[in-house]
Order: structure tokens, then sequence, then C-alpha cells
């Protein structure tokens, strides 16, 4: 199976602290993690990981961090071939601090100028095309070329350019805020009817669509037999939910090709989400295959048949507390 993946690549520099900074305060930091990160990578790594043919395309500064992240993707296995060096500009990169207790963190996003690629369509076949949105133009371009493939966008920021992409394609994972954006209404908790509101806000303009909605640490919103339901996340201790998001994404796009239908799809992807975010870093956190696939067999004591580890939408106080998949 081969995948074309298309989007965001930056370095990302996580540092953990026994106290977030006032300010005008120095502080000393000894733990220290550092790797590739983005959007998009995040996701060509996790299938170049799990075994996926992919092929990453993607555009990275004329500097150290470029050259890492692309040696990065190619350890795991990515093709990096169709990945553009721009020579007058800088990767972009995310400078993280973590408090050690609180978890609370500062995410500081450095981008001069966003990058674009110059040649969008690459030289061979696909069964799955992922795109995080974030280049329009060379996103449009392939799905348009593989529209009768799996095509998979994960939509994060509220854009709307992202809203058109997503037209072109038959599955979206969405974030909460891409949700509440194209909805118009916020989601709440406490009133059960909200998450039905903006789901089906969702279905009415992007009719035709599978369409998925994480929800940060209650899990993830979705379809199944004309039933809206909440896959709940892990219950495990939150260390960095750094990159837990994208490699949910990720691991839905490995489960399609693997053919699994949608709620054995998301319970996979939720699983994976969620043990990312019980490791610090980013690449660092990544669980191995194996690791998900025990989980998702001996946790969810799955076989041939769909798990009954869902939570229907009128019973969300059992979400209460639990799950760790990230925005």
């Amino acid at each position: 199976m081969k995948a074309l993946v298309i989007g965001k690549s930056n370095y990302n520099i996580t540092t953990v602290v026994d106290k977030l900074p006032v300010s005008g305060e120095k502080i000393d930091i000894n733990e220290v993690y550092e790797s590739g990160d983005g959007s998009g990578a995040n996701v060509a790594y996790l299938l170049g990981k799990f075994g996926i043919d992919t092929y990453f395309s993607s555009v990275v500064g004329d500097d150290s961090y470029g050259s890492s992240i692309k040696k990065e993707l190619d350890t795991a296995g990515v093709h990096t071939e169709y990945m553009e060096t721009s020579y007058e500009k800088k990767s972009p990169f995310v400078f993280t601090l973590i408090e050690k207790e609180s978890k609370n963190k500062i995410v500081n996003n450095v981008e001069k100028e966003h990058l674009l690629l110059k040649k969008s369509e690459i030289q061979t076949d696909v069964d799955l095309v992922y795109t995080d949105g974030t280049d329009y133009g060379a996103s449009l371009s392939n799905l348009n070329k593989y529209a009768n493939k799996i095509t998979v966008i994960g939509a994060k920021k509220c854009d709307k350019e992202i809203f058109e992409l997503c037209k072109y394609c038959k599955y979206i994972v969405a974030s909460r805020e891409f949700a509440e954006w194209v909805s118009g209404t916020k989601i709440d908790f406490n009133n059960p009817g909200s998450l039905v509101t903006v789901y089906s806000s969702m279905l009415n303009k992007l009719v035709k669509k599978e369409i998925v909605i994480t929800l940060g640490d209650k899990g993830a919103l979705y379809i199944a037999n004309n039933q809206i339901k909440v896959m709940p996340g892990l219950k495990n201790d939150i260390l960095d939910s750094s990159g837990s998001g994208d490699y949910f994404r990720g691991a839905f796009a490995y489960a399609l090709l693997q053919n699994y239908d949608i709620e054995k799809a998301v319970t996979f992807a939720n699983i994976a989400g969620g043990l990312t975010a019980t490791k610090m870093g980013v690449r660092e956190s990544l669980p191995p295959l194996s690791e998900v696939l025990t989980y998702f067999n001996q946790k969810y004591g799955i076989t041939n048949d769909v798990p009954n580890q869902t939570e229907s939408i009128d019973s969300l106080a059992a979400l209460e507390g639990n799950g760790n998949v990230s925005n």
C-alpha cells in the first residue's frame, strides 16, 4: 500500500521546567527533547514507521533544522524526494516550555514566512492521499488527481481554504476548534445536545463525508450505523500531548489502508494518540505499531468484531476525566 502526505514540516524543541517563568526571570533547563514536527510530517512519520510505503511532499528551509527533518523522515522509511528546500527561507520551528507538575505549557511557533511547494504532483500511483490543508494548491492538485483513492484531510486550523479542501476529501478528521468554527456553535460537555448540533452542522455543510471530530481529552466524535457516538480517550496519565493529535490522524489513515470500518479506525487512532500523550517529545513519543496493536486487541478484545467500547451521545458523563487525544 502506498500513501502520499502533503503538509507542513517544522522542528520541535520541547523543554521541561519546574515552574514556568515570569517576565524578566531566568531559568535553568536540563530536560530537552528535539525532533522533527509538523502536522503533515508527523502523519508521514507514523505511516512510514508503521510500514506504509509513504511519500511526503513538503518544504523546509536551507538550514540545520531542515536537514534534520529530512534525515529523520528518511530513517523512518519515508520517501523524501518530493520534499523541497527553500534556499532563501528558514525552516519553521516550535519551542515549548512544559511545567513539570501541572503540565501547563507555553508554545512558541516561529515561522517568518509560510513555505509553499513549487511542484505539486508526484510521479507515482498511491492508494491514499492525506493533506493537512496548509498548502492549498498542492493539496487540490493531488486530491483531484487521486479522486478515486482514499482521501483524508486533517482539518485543524480555522481557515476557508481548508474548508474548501474538505469538499474534495472523503474523510475529514477535524479538530474541535475547526468543527466549532464551521458550525458556529461551541461544544459544551455539560450539554450533550451541543455535540449533536456541531456534528449535524458539519454533516449538513459537508455532505456525504465521513467526519471525525477530535475532542481533546474527551476522545473523538463520529457517526456509525446512523448514530452519533463518542469514543472515549484512554485512561492514562498525560505527560505531553505534543503530536498526539497528528498521530491520531496518521493512525486513522493507517487504519483506512487496512480496510477498517469507521468504528475500528477511530478506535485504533484513539489508542495511538492516547499512548503518544503518555511520553515526552514528538518523535520519541510515537508508540511502535506492535504496542498499538497489542492494546487494540487486548484492551478492547478486538478480533474480527467491532469493540463494544463506544458511548452514545446521551452518556457523555462517562467521558469526564478520561482521554488523552489532542486536537
